[in-house]
């Protein structure tokens, strides 16, 4: 298992250790992860950020355990890409259907 950050130590300990050591991604990268039973195994490099990767900075530093899992960095930054290209085709929608005329 990876070596928890400086700062954020007890959080990181408790969520690494709660996912099992392993990255939590579950496909949201864009793989599949049928090797390993649909759940990535890198245990290697791993942080701990938030389940949902739509949300700003500034609400995950503050999320609790509950709220966040582990990436590796293999996972987490196509799956921030997708859910950032979600939000940004959700956002376009709302304001499509938001106008008055």
């Amino acid at each position: 298992m990876s070596q928890p950050p400086i700062v954020g130590a007890d959080l990181w300990s408790a969520v690494a250790t709660r996912e099992g050591g392993t990255c939590g991604c579950t496909g949201r990268c864009g793989r599949r992860h049928a090797d390993s039973g649909g759940r990535c195994d890198r245990h290697d490099g791993l942080i701990v950020g938030p389940r949902d990767l739509s949300v700003s900075l500034t609400v995950a530093v503050g999320l609790l355990a509950a709220d966040l899992t582990t990436w590796c960095e293999r996972c987490h930054r196509p799956a921030v890409t997708a859910a950032t290209k979600t939000a940004a085709a959700a956002r376009a929608e709302r304001v499509e259907t938001d106008a008055l005329f």
